[in-house]
């Protein structure tokens, strides 16, 4: 989700392919834009789909000012976040100075990785905002799940639904 609606995913299907297809075409998605303003899916969600559903939102969910209408379509929904973790983005090995550019914003900074000390906050940081959100996610009553680039998609989700299955 950028700053546009870019893409409309239908409703399920009775198909033994529509799981896969559904992955397939998340995972061969290319945005258009670069800012994301996760308040448009929510707000869609919220004017579009009048009945209660399931429904999934997936970002790395570095946005902000979205938690409102995260909680308006919780009361709704059964709202699930699929948080996409990169560790690349907090976990840089010691190859000296390093160029980093927002690939939403399109801002800099340059770091010295070898400055482990400078590093270790870096990674303290995003680990402290990870927390912060998940924390902010459950107060709301909203099931995360936490996928790794640099790990199996399948894993978590097979994890959360036979968590969930007990759960129900």
């Amino acid at each position: 989700m950028t700053q546009n609606i870019e893409e409309i995913t239908a409703t399920v299907q009775q198909s033994s392919q529509f799981i896969p297809n559904m992955v397939r075409s998340i995972l061969n998605f290319v945005p258009e834009g670069r800012h994301t303003d996760l308040n448009l899916p929510l707000e869609y969600l919220l004017r579009v789909q009048k009945r209660k559903s399931v429904a999934f939102l997936i970002s790395d969910f570095q946005a902000e000012g979205y938690l409102r209408n995260l909680r308006l379509v919780r009361k709704k929904h059964d709202l699930i976040a699929i948080s996409i973790t990169d560790p690349r983005e907090y976990e840089f090995p010691d190859v000296g100075w390093m160029h980093l550019e927002d690939s939403e914003t399109g801002g800099t900074l340059l770091i010295d990785t070898g400055d482990r000390k400078r590093v270790a906050h870096w990674t303290q940081l995003k680990i402290r905002e990870s927390q912060d959100r998940k924390k902010q996610f459950y107060a709301n009553g909203v099931d995360i799940i936490e996928v790794r680039t640099n790990q199996s998609l399948t894993q978590p989700l097979i994890r959360f639904f036979k968590m969930r299955e007990k759960r129900h």
